[in-house]
């Protein structure tokens, strides 16, 4: 009786040390799969497929979220199948992302052609990225909340009858900007106030700022509408394509402070800001840009994207929703451009 007893425990310990053998053994197994996979798509850079369809994914400057989203990238996707996988960030932050390798889009989508030149090309910088065209412009505006206590004298700037920096110079006016180091929105709001101190002979007017890292000031771009709208900020500076997606109320600068005018070149050229990371931005007329990377995980859909962008039908949307289309220009090696997308390019880029 006892030798059976102890053999049956023997038994039963023999299957639960089998038992759990055979669970680490699936534990190693699922780890090594999932190291497996993780080494060949890296952060960023997976497999681009949504459903059963497959996608292009789309690194695109965070003012361009509402056109993006709203618009060309639905429309794309009912034109060519594709599914549209968008992310806004400012442009300088998503190009320090590519170069650091944590992200891999197929189009990456600028707002200054000078964050291609200085942060993705060149052996310095691994040669992310090898060309790229021009397709779109914008201005600065200054929009305001108009549920806002001090709506009534943005307005009143609004109409001419009252200096916009006044307003902004009010005790308790709140006004919100993005990071110069990571937007070209951001170091642009600062050339514009330089500009403007100039242009109106007053020489508080950069002093609004509080400095160039004033973070009383300073939010993420995907997030300063929102901001705005929850009346965290009384007024912000914006493209003026991205109130006019939201219907906010906006004050216009002049062409010698928006930075959207091509003939004034030479004039925002005055301006420079060096980032942290030690380079160097000099001002020059909006112009939004787009590439192809060359570690695209779909280099052919990415063309079908950027053709489309560039079509009569793209070229379209963008305009209603308020950019201004431009001459397709190109920088860098025109010849790494796919064919499809080099017949549209009117000339080569010049800064």
């Amino acid at each position: 009786m006892n030798v059976r007893i102890q053999q049956t425990h023997t038994k039963n310990n023999a299957a639960r040390m089998t038992a759990r053998a055979a669970a680490a053994t699936l534990v190693i197994i699922t780890a090594l799969a999932a190291f497996a996979f993780l080494w060949a798509f890296p952060s960023g850079a997976f497999p681009t497929r949504v459903g059963n369809k497959r996608s292009v994914n789309v690194l695109y400057a965070g003012s361009l979220t509402a056109v993006m989203e709203k618009s060309i990238g639905p429309s794309f996707t009912h034109k060519t199948g594709y599914a549209f996988q968008g992310e806004g960030q400012g442009s300088t932050g998503a190009a320090n992302m590519m170069r650091d390798g944590l992200r891999k889009p197929d189009v990456f989508i600028s707002a200054d052609a000078a964050v291609n030149e200085k942060t993705l090309m060149g052996a310095a910088n691994h040669d992310l990225v090898r060309w790229y065209i021009t397709f779109a412009s914008a201005e600065l505006v200054l929009g305001f909340n108009p549920k806002s206590k001090f709506a009534p004298q943005f307005e009143e700037a609004q109409a001419g009858h009252r200096a916009w920096y006044e307003v902004l110079a009010e005790p308790g006016v709140k006004l919100g900007r993005t990071d110069p180091d990571l937007d070209p929105k951001g170091y642009r709001t600062l050339f514009l106030f330089s500009m403007a101190q100039n242009y109106y002979h007053k020489p508080g007017i950069v002093a609004l700022l509080g400095g160039p890292h004033n973070p009383a000031q300073i939010f993420p771009e995907p997030e300063l509408l929102a901001r705005l709208e929850a009346g965290q900020v009384d007024a912000a500076i914006f493209y003026k394509h991205e109130v006019l997606a939201h219907a906010w109320p906006y004050i216009a600068f002049p062409p010698q402070l928006n930075q959207g005018d091509p003939a004034l070149a030479a004039l925002y050229a005055g301006q420079t800001y060096m980032t942290q990371k030690g380079v160097l931005m000099r001002g020059s007329p909006i112009l939004f840009t787009a590439t192809i990377p060359v570690a695209a995980t779909d280099p052919r859909g990415a063309a079908e994207f950027v053709e489309f962008l560039l079509s009569p039908d793209g070229r379209k949307l963008l305009a209603r929703a308020g950019l201004d289309n431009v001459p397709i220009r190109a920088g860098g090696d025109m010849n790494q451009i796919p064919p499809a997308i080099r017949k549209r390019v009117e000339g080569p880029y010049k800064p």
